[in-house]
Order: C-alpha cells, then structure tokens, then sequence
C-alpha cells in the first residue's frame, strides 16, 4: 500500500449521484480516508440544497437522519457508507493484492504499475457492491416530505394557481412539473423522481374531490 497521508475531511458537494460515486472511489485510490476503528467514507443527500454530500468519518456509529428530531440531522439522508479501517480496507486491499501476486506472478518490472490497477480494480468493485441504503426515489421522498416540504407545496401551489388562470388549458404533465423543479435548483434524477410522487400523490389525496388539472397524473 502507498504511504498514508493526512486526511482531507472537508465534506464536498456535487449534483449527480454518479460524480459522487467518483469522487469516493478517488479518495479510496489516494488512500484519502480515516483508518479508525470505526472509519467510513459516506455519502448522504441534503434536501436544503438539493446536493449529494461525500465525507470521511471517524466514527461509523454518529447518526444521519436516524432520529428524525434531531436538528442536525433532520435535512441529511445517508446512502452509502463504506468501511475504512486498516482491518476492514487496508487489509483486505493487501490481502488480495498478495493472493493475486502468488496466482499471477507480477514481474518486477511492472509490480508496481500492475498493483496500481489492481487496487483500483478491487476499489471499484467494493463501492458498486455497496447496497445503496435509499436510490433516487426514496430522495425524492425525502424532498417531499409528505407534501409537506416547501418544495412540494411550492410546486403544487404553482401549478394550481397556472390552471386556475387558464380553465382550458391541456392537464398537468410530468415533463411540467419537473421543469418546476428543476427551476428550483433540484437534480434531473431527483427531479423525475418527485414530479412523479407529487402527481400520484396530489391525486390519491383528490380522488373524493378531484381536481381537473390532475387529469394525467396516473
């Protein structure tokens, strides 16, 4: 393994699940990570902004969003966590390296190169296997809040305040709604997501009373 050096836990923020998944798998090829008992590398979705969050963790135990009163976790979801300590990570890394060395016999030449890749092979395979813990519907769930989110509300307001205008006009279509979301700084994964729960939602809730503008929303 490559000399370990000082831990960069400054949280970073991307849109795309995807560019979050890259940048773990980067900090795991850097050997950027805590290698504590209880480490981890995390991701995690933060609804006040709308962003995918990746951090290193010192302690896998501290909770995020496990207590749904607690102030500080209330807005953060987790979806991934991906144990770092030296047994869990380091050791398994080497582990598999030496296995492979025995079975394939490195040359000399080329071992350090070749254990290059093979890391990075190893790496890739452990953070695609990870279950994910919540995938883009559930974080658009989360954004909804029971329709009770300042997103959903704004969204729904909007939409009944356009049809109200315009008695005639066509239904509500999902492609309508996402562009309101997008208009509100969500991710286009998330954003598909939740025009669909706002529509099916909105419309379980007004089948008694139905509202025409909900017309398309099955």
């Amino acid at each position: 393994m490559p000399p370990r050096f000082h831990t960069n836990d400054k949280t970073i923020i991307v849109e795309k699940y995807d560019n979050a998944l890259g940048i773990i798998k980067q900090k795991l090829y850097d050997g950027d990570y805590y290698t504590s008992t209880d480490s981890s590398i995390n991701m995690a979705y933060d609804r006040t902004i709308h962003r995918y969050q990746v951090f290193p963790c010192k302690d896998i135990s501290i909770s995020i969003n496990e207590n749904p009163r607690s102030k500080q976790n209330f807005n953060t979801i987790r979806l991934l966590d991906i144990p770092t300590s030296s047994d869990d990570f380091d050791r398994y890394i080497e582990s598999q390296i030496a296995l492979n060395k025995l079975n394939a016999n490195l040359s000399e030449a080329n071992k350090i190169e070749q254990e290059s890749e093979l890391k990075k092979k190893l790496i890739d395979s452990i953070v695609y296997l990870q279950p994910l813990r919540k995938n883009e519907k559930e974080c658009a769930y989360f954004e909804y809040d029971n329709g009770n989110s300042k997103i959903a509300t704004t969204c729904i307001n909007t939409l009944k305040e356009k049809y109200e205008k315009d008695l005639n006009r066509e239904p509500i279509s999902i492609d309508e709604v996402q562009r309101l979301l997008l208009e509100q700084d969500i991710p286009i994964e998330i954003a598909k997501e939740l025009a669909i729960i706002i529509l099916k939602q909105r419309f379980i809730v007004d089948q008694i009373n139905p509202h025409p503008f909900l017309a398309n929303s099955t």
